[in-house]
């Protein structure tokens, strides 16, 4: 099967839906079929492009979250969809790539397949910090989603928590497919040794957080837990991988709280070094509730290390409370420090079933259930005339 994946960020851009991306495309490839990526980049990503299957459109940065960017001239794309004879599209985003996947898949008349990765009305804050701004914001946003969304064939929820969303705001023919990890590139097996080492972090308890450093993430929760946890565990050392555009924000507060001492920032990790991360650490820290699933959080339960986790219905499907991990409010510091110190007194015992857990998610099984919904969709396109004349605005 040919199959064109359209998405607003790309390499070198890293985040849960560049990571989903690429494990997809290399289960699927190692099966014998052909992904083509179609992503925004800058002239230097389209110049210094090696990869034949990666095709780069000429973008601009979107302001508010320079890191993400936005493809100018993306309905160029349909002529080498046409050329590669794709049999599937599948939309990673709903920005201007994803009006190109939607546009193409009208005019060539393909089967179109979207994911719902993040849930954009929750992150209005990047446009207004007005409350009222905001609300209309994600009331608008839900109903652009809807339209946007209800054009596709199939529609794919990373999460049970996030296929019943999207049911209830008239969402439908959605299907819950993980996103999945490689469970033997992240496995106990890794030695957290030389991370310890680099950053000086000895025999400390280290408590780690992994992902973008944006507001959306609650790192301020977890940032004044650790006052808490440091009356329990003076020495634990609180280690904050990735880079985004909080940062400067969260090692001011750290400053302000005067903890310097007790966090590191890493900035950003390459992915080959991850696991090592993740070895390094004895308790993995997850505020967040704008997650629609969690890969960071299952990477780490593969390497066997425990999760202390916000309460959040995508995070509560992998995080049980006593077997692999704790589940904190995540509007209160104190108890997300209670939860860290729980999980680290019991982490030997909750290690082994936080690896169980993660097994569940192997990419191998979330690949095969990705093909199932592809070879779906395409035989009902193919017998089916009901939508074959629809258009894009109607």
């Amino acid at each position: 099967m040919r199959l064109a994946y359209f998405t607003d960020s790309y390499l070198p851009q890293r985040d849960g839906v560049v990571t989903t991306i690429l494990n997809s495309r290399r289960e699927l490839e190692e099966e014998g079929h052909e992904v083509y990526i179609f992503a925004a980049g800058s002239g230097k990503e389209k110049k210094q492009n090696r990869d034949a299957h990666v095709f780069y459109h000429a973008s601009a940065p979107f302001r508010p979250y320079p890191d993400y960017r936005v493809a100018l001239f993306p309905f160029l794309s349909e002529r080498t969809v046409r050329r590669l004879k794709i049999d599937i599209i599948h939309t990673h985003g709903m920005a201007s790539m994803g009006l190109a996947a939607l546009a193409t898949s009208v005019r060539l008349h393909l089967p179109l397949v979207g994911t719902f990765h993040t849930m954009v009305p929750d992150a209005t804050h990047y446009i207004s910090k007005s409350q009222t701004v905001g609300r209309i914001g994600k009331n608008l946003a839900w109903r652009y989603l809807k339209w946007y969304y209800g054009k596709c064939d199939s529609v794919i929820a990373p999460s049970r928590w996030v296929a019943k969303i999207l049911e209830e705001k008239g969402i439908g023919n959605v299907h819950v497919v993980h996103p999945g990890i490689d469970v033997e590139k992240f496995s106990p097996r890794v030695s957290g040794r030389e991370f310890r080492k680099k950053h000086r972090l000895g025999d400390a308890p280290v408590v780690l957080h992994v992902g973008r450093v944006a507001f959306e993430k609650n790192l301020e929760v977890l940032i004044k837990s650790a006052i808490f946890v440091l009356e329990e565990m003076p020495d634990c050392k609180f280690v904050i991988a990735g880079r985004g555009p909080a940062e400067k924000a969260y090692k001011e507060m750290v400053r302000k709280e005067g903890m310097e001492r007790a966090f590191v920032f890493t900035g950003f990790v390459p992915d080959e070094e991850l696991p090592q991360v993740y070895a390094a650490a004895d308790v993995m820290a997850f505020p967040s509730t704008f997650e629609t699933l969690g890969i960071v959080a299952l990477e780490a339960m593969a390497c066997g290390v425990p999760v202390a986790c916000a309460d959040h219905e995508p995070l509560k499907e992998m995080v049980e409370e006593g077997r692999n991990g704790a589940i904190f409010d995540p509007e209160q510091p104190e108890e997300c420090a209670d939860a860290i110190v729980r999980v680290y007194k019991r982490r030997r015992r909750l290690a082994s079933a936080a690896r169980k857990t993660a097994q569940k998610y192997d990419l191998r099984k979330c690949a095969d259930n990705l093909m199932d919904v592809y070879r779906g969709t395409l035989y009902n396109k193919t017998n089916s005339t009901r939508r074959g004349n629809r258009w894009l605005f109607r």
